[in-house]
């Protein structure tokens, strides 16, 4: 299919667009009128204003893919489009005639929910020579391995390639760490016991107590109440003498009966007597998106009962019960005796989501710029969670098969609410966590194409596209996403749960409505406080040599008694 069939009008002059911008003298939103032309391209929408000798020219470029919803009002007096896009910004389009209003709209309804990947925009905006193969290869599970098992020699563990075709589990990667006792072939036994093949891999190791965290989907008990002895080994084999084991089903124990009757299940504690079953609700994803819908709303259209919106919306009790679980978790890690398996349904969402977590409260590498790109590609990329599906649509919008759920959107609004509580110990800022959701939903980079490393592979992502992260490591981007009041720190982070300790983003979901200039100005003064200081030590300190050397020079003279020195 060629773009140009998709474009019945390339091009409409004498148009209107409206949009809210702050007005930083007035410190209020006010609605700017642009007059101009619109331009279709095969990837964007392009409004340029009209020659003004007392203004310059004006451009507004839209992804197509950035657009979430478009609602048509045409009347007799008024032929209007209004966009909303995935980032929350709102455009009203006034068109001089409804041919071409209609026209428009029909062509992105169709540019914006291309669903064909190759034909994104990832693969048309970027050069070959931009891509850095290193980025792509950032990730690598020899390396987390080497890092959790410093003596393979006396490790428990081993990296196993069964799934090097992708076809025991076309969502898991390639490569996955698993007790060393355990063969491949048990292996594919447990594979075949659990939804979509994704048998217990391990997900992380602590190792100043020696426990972990494994992850993988619901076993398939169905009504047989079927079992698996190799499914159950692995379990068995992985469980250290003296660890108690836990197996946190992130559902409620009230829809467990229900599961089994479609074929799903749990874990008995007839069949694995060393694992206790904990049911810790999650909302799934699909409950997810309704709540983020809410969310957005109360944000959108601010009213006298925002508070009551944002409420409702349960937001906060998403981010609540996401952070609460995972201090259970390091709690139970690092100061008890637990170690942990966790699943939901299929253990694509809500298990990367409280695996993740639990291991930046944990973990003080995964505080760390390339520590948490690193949790990203592991836990969430290459764990298959499918980011293609669940970020089609953002707030304003859903597909008929409602897959989307802003699971990630969730993770990074609770890695920003632990930013927040811990300034110091995290060594990347919120502009970092906003770029991330930002190409989440629309990207130059192919990044977070696909939906699984199985897919990625096919579309041969790694050199048709450039990587994310090759943009992140720009030696002038870079500069943007690092806090400035960083310092490591080695401890387990414990953060508040309540709900007067959590805050809403509104750099990002009110981050159209607000007046950020202050919120930037700050940080300008932050960054020029840091650099001050750090000079002002620089000098301290050569003065402090220098003073060293002059009263070395002096007892050397015999001016100064060396015993006062």
């Amino acid at each position: 299919m060629d773009f140009m069939d998709l474009i019945e009008m390339p091009r409409v002059d004498n148009v209107k667009v409206y949009r809210q911008i702050q007005n930083y003298e007035l410190n209020q939103l006010v609605t700017q009128k642009l007059f101009g032309s619109l331009n279709l391209t095969s990837h964007h929408l392009i409004f340029i204003t009209q020659t003004d000798l007392q203004k310059p020219r004006e451009e507004i470029w839209i992804v197509h893919s950035s657009i979430d919803s478009l609602e048509k009002n045409v009347t007799e007096a008024k032929f209007q489009l209004m966009i909303k896009c995935k980032n929350f910004q709102i455009y009203f389009v006034d068109f001089p005639t409804a041919y071409c209003c209609n026209s428009i709209h029909k062509s992105l309804e169709s540019l914006s929910n291309l669903t064909t990947e190759n034909m994104k925009l990832p693969f048309f905006c970027q050069t070959i020579s931009k891509i850095n193969q290193e980025d792509w290869n950032f990730y690598s599970i020899e390396k987390s391995y080497k890092r959790f098992f410093p003596n393979e020699d006396s490790s428990e563990w081993r990296i196993s390639e069964i799934n090097n075709d992708f076809k025991i589990s076309p969502s898991y990667p390639k490569k996955v760490i698993v007790p060393k006792n355990i063969d491949d072939q048990a292996l594919i036994k447990s594979s075949q016991f659990r939804s979509m093949g994704r048998f217990p891999i391990l997900s992380y190791y602590h190792k100043k107590t020696n426990s972990f965290i494994l992850r993988s989907s619901q076993p398939l008990l169905g009504s047989n109440n079927k079992r698996c002895k190799e499914d159950e080994l692995i379990l068995k084999c992985a469980l250290p003498k003296g660890k108690q084991g836990y197996v946190y089903d992130l559902r409620d124990a009230s829809i467990l009966k229900t599961a089994v009757s479609k074929g799903g299940g749990y874990e008995t504690e007839v069949n694995y007597p060393l694992w206790k079953r904990i049911n810790k609700h999650m909302d799934r994803f699909d409950q997810l998106h309704i709540s983020y819908s809410k969310l957005i709303d109360a944000c959108i259209n601010s009213s006298t009962q925002f508070f009551y919106k944002l409420d409702t919306s349960a937001w906060f009790y998403n981010i609540r019960q996401a952070l609460y679980l995972s201090f259970l978790i390091a709690d139970e890690i690092h100061n008890k005796n637990g170690c942990f398996l966790i699943h939901g349904w299929d253990g694509l969402d809500n298990t990367l989501l409280i695996s993740s977590l639990a291991q930046i409260l944990l973990d003080p590498e995964s505080r760390t710029l390339d520590g948490f790109i690193d949790l990203i590609e592991r836990e969430w990329l290459h764990a298959g969670h499918p980011f293609s599906k669940r970020y089609f649509k953002s707030a304003f919008g859903i597909t008929p098969q409602k897959q989307e759920g802003p699971v990630f959107v969730l993770f990074l609004d609770c890695v920003r609410q632990l930013c927040e509580q811990f300034c110091l110990s995290f060594e990347f800022n919120e502009d970092f966590l906003i770029m991330l959701f930002d190409n989440l939903y629309t990207s130059e980079y192919g990044t977070f194409l696909g939906n699984n490393q199985n897919e990625r592979e096919q579309l041969l992502v790694s050199s048709r596209t450039v990587s994310l992260w090759t943009y992140v490591k720009n030696e002038e981007n870079i500069k943007k996403f690092i806090n400035p009041l960083y310092k490591i720190n080695d401890d387990v982070i414990w953060p508040s749960i309540f709900t007067q300790s959590l805050s809403l983003w509104s750099n990002l979901f009110l981050r159209f409505q607000i007046n950020s200039k202050p919120n930037d100005e700050a940080k300008k003064e932050i960054v020029k406080l840091v650099e001050t200081n750090l000079q002002v030590k620089i000098k301290v300190e050569k003065l402090r040599n220098e003073l060293l050397e002059l009263q070395k020079e002096a007892i050397d003279a015999g001016v100064l008694n060396s015993e006062n020195y």
